[in-house]
């Protein structure tokens, strides 16, 4: 890690100062670097070293050219990428791009703290990201990966990241993918738990009990769930705003209007 470190710092230099790592999974390296021109903070993704084939080179450029054209409020964009940090004298090739600094932290930790969120909180989340979803479908996109750890939570806003595995649409892949996982991101944020097995509509109800939620809401909330988690992709919701609408309209009965224009201007 200390000598991956020091070849960041070296090679970003003087444009960014990199400071520390602040993230880390099976693929990827998140350090936290301050930008010289214009100064700010911002957070610099590094491919794992190892992972670095020709395929992965492919995969990573698709990644940075999908998340280029995005530019939404509830969408991480990529500020800076190059497909290679390479340095001649070491064993490393490494990928890396440059994203906006979110202080703030992922949906997964506010989860793994608090286990579950009230249901104002996950419609307001669900919402946002509903937003950045429908603006990245518009334009063909499709995330594939969507889930807790990669939706940040700054302030009183989602924001959604990390579109390493995105697609464009085609006739065997539309939104009802991200449609799908957007309802069991919503499960888990009211029943602290995956829609899995039998227990998990009883779960869910007994979560929205516990918040003093009535039942003729918790009905309706049930039955916009269950198109949007289909099994059957082609019963599940078409479009991600219809699956959002209907959620605010099932706790807010005859405000259908209000909450389409919501997403008016997305």
């Amino acid at each position: 890690m200390a000598e991956i470190l020091d070849m960041v710092r070296s090679r970003l230099a003087p444009r960014y100062t990199v400071e520390r790592e602040i993230g880390a999974g099976g693929m990827a390296m998140v350090f936290l670097a301050v930008e010289r021109t214009p100064p700010r903070k911002v957070a610099v993704k590094i491919m794992t070293p190892g992972l670095v084939t020709p395929a992965f080179r492919a995969r990573f450029a698709r990644e940075v050219e999908l998340t280029s054209v995005l530019q939404h409020p509830h969408i991480v964009p990529v500020l800076a990428a190059r497909e290679c940090l390479f340095n001649p004298d070491g064993p490393h090739d490494l990928c890396y791009y440059v994203m906006p600094y979110i202080e703030g932290e992922s949906l997964r930790h506010r989860l793994r703290r608090e286990k579950r969120l009230p249901l104002a909180e996950s419609l307001k989340i669900t919402r946002d990201i509903a937003g950045a979803l429908q603006y990245a479908h518009a334009r063909r996109i499709i995330h594939r990966d969507l889930k807790p750890e990669n939706i940040l939570l700054s302030g009183t806003h989602a924001l959604l990241t990390d579109f390493g595995i995105a697609r464009m649409m085609s006739e065997t892949l539309d939104p009802r993918t991200d449609i799908n996982a957007l309802g069991c991101v919503f499960h888990e944020m009211i029943a602290g738990a995956a829609p899995l097995g039998t227990a998990g509509p009883e779960v869910f109800r007994r979560a929205l009990l516990d918040q003093g939620i009535g039942w003729g809401v918790i009905r309706r909330v049930e039955q916009v769930l269950c198109r949007a988690l289909a099994s059957e992709s082609a019963e599940r919701y078409s479009s991600v705003v219809q699956f959002a609408t209907d959620l605010e309209q099932a706790l807010h009965p005859g405000l259908r209007d209000r909450v389409a224009a919501l997403f008016a201007t997305t």
